[in-house]
């Protein structure tokens, strides 16, 4: 169990917000909305087809990958972070903690079972709980698409994702038809919401510079009952980068950001107070270096986080006020290459990462308690067999260790490695009998515990002396299957799952927290589709399904989410687009209770409920871009499955789930020049 130290009634040193920043949401709408005026003047009307896109039914842009394009989507502009973002994608959801940080699980796989990076770069939290999780780092309005690759189908980005990669990232700079560029948002709505975002670039072929701001804050929002759920979040991010472009084929670029927010949650014990986070990331790309070498791609990246825990900054202080204050640095690299022929092409590369965490920042006595290195290999190979087939193949092998410096734990000073192997073999083929494509392939992925599964503090299922030195690497083998169709008003795509996990990494709370390794059967499947009823109509849907079962108890798997669906229904004429997207979640009945992970685990089965959402998109002109919707429209008083018992602290029952937001109503005007 984690220990928190008194510290008295003193709030936490916080970082000081950048002043082009304004609080004022009349204050930052008003250069927007004289944007609206001048553009109005300046710009004929054009009748421009808006490109609909609803998350509901993903783009299928390649077998197994699925991108989606996050300036395009309307449902995702009110989007927080990057776990809210992913909860619209089929077989994503999020455990939830309040108003923002939900942590993203997908096939009811969670933590570093799911690889996320931003700029192929990944960077973990410092909080022992994972309140500022990887993608509470993730800002929606800094990257421009994100792409997803189901299962253990890529061996390309790190080791151990076993569940999936995901990868924000953004679009190339490009200054061949003008040396300037400006984006500029605002957003309000329900409960005080308040966002507003700049990003704006110069430059010319032979480089740019990149500059972006953007801050995000609400109030504690009303459940559908009308009552007040504590979940209030205020939160900034900065960035520039410098690149050089000497050619079309040459980039280097060199970015660094600054970030920090405090956010309250109704589901835990304590509220985050400081989620500093600074990244710096060297970029070369190199391209056509010779008739076979196509590709040469390099980075180096650093990232520090900062972060505060009490319980006393953004609630009633109680009698015994805590805080926490920890850090975490991590220093990546990464180089790969890509060689093609005619009938073949292979990418081959080398990544490393090592990772300090320390604690007691806010004590007399600043202590490591752990340390980490991991470096790998990697290959890829795609064998272009004849005109409707190839075959898609990759391997990896990493050498990771950790070291427990914590001077007090019965593993104390110990240091633990495992050589890891992990390979795919996918062959994907365009049907002759149907315009389709389809694909299936085995995988396997052997993922290391991570910091949080091997915390020395918890105790082990395994009878170890604590988790340290009892659990062991998780092996996941999963056959991964599909099919994407596409022909003139219709298009529609299947994925499925089938796996079996060895040593599956357990968490245990029915007595003092315990970690330890199970055997397991994984299942599951997604699928969507999308048809245009007319000129102007289109119709889509979705449906995600994932299962999981203890082999070693005959019981489920915990922190599942349960069966979901949703339909949606577009209309589009000229510069109008009109979405709403019906969501529908079934009951959850196979539960593990008091197991789970270290967010969340299984307290209670959970009900069944939909949701109404309605947006639209209205663009003006070139420059200016109105948006509105509505979530929640008949105001369901409802709650996740994946939701973590609201705290005490606030008066909530043992075991009761906090409910999601009511009715929430926003607006929001884009100016791009």
């Amino acid at each position: 169990m984690t220990q928190f130290f008194d510290a008295g009634h003193a709030r936490p040193e916080t970082t000081v917000r950048p002043k082009f920043i304004a609080r004022r949401p009349l204050l930052a709408i008003a250069p927007l909305t004289l944007a609206v005026v001048f553009a109005n003047q300046v710009l004929a009307q054009e009748a421009l087809q808006a490109n609909a896109i609803v998350v509901s039914a993903p783009e299928i842009t390649a077998p197994v990958t699925t991108r989606v394009n996050l300036d395009e989507t309307p449902v995702l502009q009110s989007a927080t972070d990057g776990a809210t973002v992913l909860a619209q994608i089929p077989g994503f959801a999020a455990i939830g903690n309040g108003g923002t940080n939900g942590d993203p699980t997908f096939r009811g796989m969670f933590g570093s079972r799911l690889a996320i990076l931003t700029s192929g770069a990944q960077m973990a939290g410092a909080c022992p709980n994972r309140m500022d999780n990887p993608s509470a780092y993730i800002n929606p309005y800094s990257y421009d698409e994100v792409e997803i690759v189901k299962g253990p189908q890529t061996v390309l980005w790190g080791p151990g994702a076993s569940a999936a990669t995901v990868r924000f990232e953004r679009a190339r700079e490009d200054f061949s038809d003008k040396h300037y560029r400006l984006d500029a948002s605002a957003l309000v709505g329900s409960n005080g919401r308040f966002d507003r975002y700049l990003n704006g670039a110069v430059g010319n072929e032979q480089g740019y510079w990149r500059l972006e701001a953007n801050a995000s804050e609400a109030d504690d929002y009303q459940d559908g009952n009308g009552d007040l759920v504590p979940s209030e979040w205020d939160k900034w991010n900065t960035s520039t980068a410098i690149g050089w472009t000497p050619d079309q084929d040459t980039l280097l670029e060199l970015e660094v950001s600054r970030a920090d927010g405090e956010s309250k949650y109704a589901g835990r014990t304590m509220d985050g107070t400081k989620f500093l986070r600074e990244t710096a990331a060297l970029r070369f790309e190199k391209q056509n270096l010779s008739d076979n070498w196509s590709k040469l791609e390099a980075q180096l990246n650093y990232g520090y986080a900062d972060h505060v825990m009490d319980n006393f900054t953004l609630r009633q202080p109680p009698m015994m006020p805590m805080a926490m204050e920890l850090d975490r640095r991590t220093r990546s690299g990464r180089v790969a290459s890509t060689w093609d022929w005619s009938d073949y092409s292979i990418i081959v590369g080398l990544d490393a990462k090592e990772e300090e965490h320390r604690r007691g920042l806010n004590m007399a006595m600043t202590m490591l308690d752990y340390s980490s290195e991991q470096v790998g290999a990697f290959s890829e190979l795609t064998w272009f067999i004849n005109d409707t087939q190839q075959l898609v193949s990759g391997i990896r092998f990493d050498r990771v260790s950790a070291t427990d410096e914590m001077m007090n734990t019965a593993t104390a000073g110990q240091e633990r490695s495992d050589n890891l192997v992990s390979g795919f073999v996918r062959l994907e083929s365009d049907l002759t009998s149907l315009p389709a494509t389809t694909y299936i392939g085995l995988g396997y992925a052997q993922r290391f515990p991570d910091y949080w599964e091997i915390k020395p503090s918890n105790g082990s299922l395994s009878g170890a002396v604590n988790a340290f030195a009892g659990v062991q690497p998780e092996k996941t083998t999963q056959i991964d299957a599909g099919i994407n169709y596409q022909h003139q008003d219709l298009s529609w795509w299947l994925s499925g799952y089938a796996g079996v996990v060895n040593d599956y990494i357990l968490f245990d709370y029915s007595n003092a927290t315990q970690v330890g390794n199970v055997d397991g059967y994984i299942a599951g499947a997604e699928a969507g589709a999308r048809y245009q009823l007319s000129g102007n109509w289109s119709a889509n849907g979705s449906l995600a399904y994932a299962w999981g079962d203890n082999r070693d108890s005959d019981e489920a798997l915990p922190q599942i989410a349960p069966l979901e669906a949703k339909f949606g229904l577009t209309y589009e004429q000229q510069a109008w687009t009109l979405n709403s997207v019906l969501r529908m979640v079934a009951k959850q009945d196979r539960v593990a209770i008091d197991q789970g992970n270290v967010v969340g685990y299984d307290f209670a089965e959970s009900a069944s409920f939909a949701t109404l959402d309605l947006n639209g998109k209205y663009r003006m002109n070139d420059v200016v871009t109105l948006r509105a919707g509505v979530d929640n429209l008949f105001n369901r008083a409802y709650s996740e499955h994946l939701n973590k018992a609201g705290s005490s602290a606030f008066d909530y029952p043992a075991d009761t789930a906090f409910n999601e937001p009511g009715r929430t109503v926003w607006a929001s005007v884009n100016a791009s020049f």
